[in-house]
């Protein structure tokens, strides 16, 4: 009797803590945003953005506001659809005086992107937090998940020394969660097909998302979402077919890169482009590995229709987005931290500590195991700077996309549902109250 009462006064007391860490989750979150807010912007002062940003984003959104089409020159410099560009244009547009006089420096409309990166990056992390409320999390599950996306370095800090802008996208898909978990599906698919169209990378979770749907709510109500969704993405990856070199450069570019000696990017079709040339002198023709990468993309998805449309009841949309973006991105040809991010944001959505935590674990080697194989000084391991480096790391990656798959499919019950159930008066009246 002495050690139940024990254990009793202990399970109340861990609710009860549980109860007031939830309840100053906001003031919480809100000291962690405004501390990764100055970090970043630190960081801001330190970087010039990097090559992609200066060399690529900046000159062919530049070329867009001009009114000239931005594939007719250099097209693989940067090989994203329009909404990419018209998203870095417009922040251009608004952070710059008179941006196309030539006369001012790059590296200032480098530094006025990065601090409106930062706002999206913010907004990121508070969208995952809102998501996690809207799914009744409470406690270190609401405040962990959330936080890794603000203060682990591999998406807080690396991104502003080589800064990519994926961390708009980010934004854009983290809204379309929150609108999914709020019940507002035609929003959320507009969001959804609108972060398709910015970076290709959520495309698979589109169709996934709408079987989804119609598995739920049925096809009369989904079909404003399948037309949203639909209009979209048509709007925005099928209409610029028109334009002079668009198709060669979106297409040709997924079609065509990626080989070499496999120091390229950190995708496990690595052991095709490097260690198997390498160490058994053998090549392999571009043709069938690109077919190689099709069929495995299309037999994970193919997978993964059939899984959500069994486990429809069971799984939220968070799951499923983040199922369509790992379908995309396990079998991918090119592979890079800021990729994996793309399928942090649901995943850390989902409101699983112990899994972020680990997930999170994996992102910072796999990232640290990067920068070692980019031979980035100082480098500790130069022998990471090899095609067997880059391996290595590719199976990091690997490794952390498919132990998040793997959590996706085995917890598929809604985590909208209340972490514990009160089983004392001082709990129930505590909720009553609150």
């Amino acid at each position: 009797m002495f050690s139940l009462g024990i254990l009793r006064r202990q399970r109340h007391s861990l609710a009860y803590a549980e109860i007031l860490l939830t309840r100053a989750s906001p003031v919480i979150f809100t000291v962690f945003l405004a501390l990764a807010a100055a970090g970043k912007y630190m960081l801001v002062l330190r970087s010039d953005g990097g090559g992609d940003l200066l060399g690529a984003d900046i000159p062919k959104s530049l070329i867009l506001l001009k009114g000239e089409n931005p594939y007719s020159t250099q097209p693989w410099a940067a090989p994203y659809p329009p909404f990419f560009l018209v998203v870095l244009g417009g922040i251009i547009r608004l952070t710059t005086s008179n941006p196309l006089s030539g006369q001012v420096p790059a590296a200032l409309i480098s530094r006025n992107i990065m601090v409106a990166g930062i706002l999206a990056d913010i907004s990121t992390a508070a969208m995952i937090f809102l998501t996690l409320r809207a799914r009744g999390t409470s406690g270190l599950q609401l405040l962990v998940p959330a936080s890794i996306f603000l203060l682990l370095p591999s998406i807080s800090i690396t991104p502003y020394f080589f800064f990519h802008s994926d961390v708009f996208g980010y934004t854009i898909l983290a809204g379309s969660l929150l609108a999914y978990e709020k019940r507002r599906s035609f929003l959320g698919s507009l969001m959804l097909g609108l972060s398709a169209i910015f970076k290709i990378h959520p495309l698979l979770a589109i169709p996934l998302m709408m079987v989804w749907l119609v598995r739920r709510d049925g096809l009369r109500r989904t079909v404003p979402s399948i037309f949203g969704a639909s209009t979209v993405t048509g709007a925005g990856l099928v209409a610029p077919l028109f334009l002079p070199g668009y198709s060669g450069t979106v297409f040709g570019f997924n079609l065509s890169t990626g080989f070499g000696n496999g120091t390229g990017s950190f995708s496990v079709m690595d052991l095709f482009y490097g260690v198997l040339p390498s160490s058994l002198h053998i090549s392999f023709d571009p043709f069938a590995l690109n077919q190689l990468w099709v069929l495995a993309t299309a037999a994970l998805f193919v997978a993964a229709l059939g899984y959500i449309w069994v486990h429809a009841r069971t799984l939220s949309s968070v799951d499923v987005i983040l199922i369509g973006l790992l379908v995309w991105l396990i079998p991918l040809r090119q592979l890079y931290t800021h990729y994996v991010v793309w399928a942090m944001v649901p995943f850390l959505a989902r409101g699983r500590a112990l899994q972020s935590v680990l997930a999170g674990g994996l992102l910072e080697l796999a990232n640290t195991m990067a920068v070692w194989s980019w031979n980035i000084p100082p480098n500790p391991f130069p022998a990471m700077n090899t095609a067997y480096g880059f391996f290595v790391t590719s199976l990091v990656y690997f490794a952390l996309n498919t132990t998040a798959l793997v959590c996706a499919v085995k917890t598929h019950t809604r985590a909208s549902q209340p972490i514990y159930e009160p089983s004392s008066g001082l709990e129930r009246r505590f909720e009553l109250s609150s």
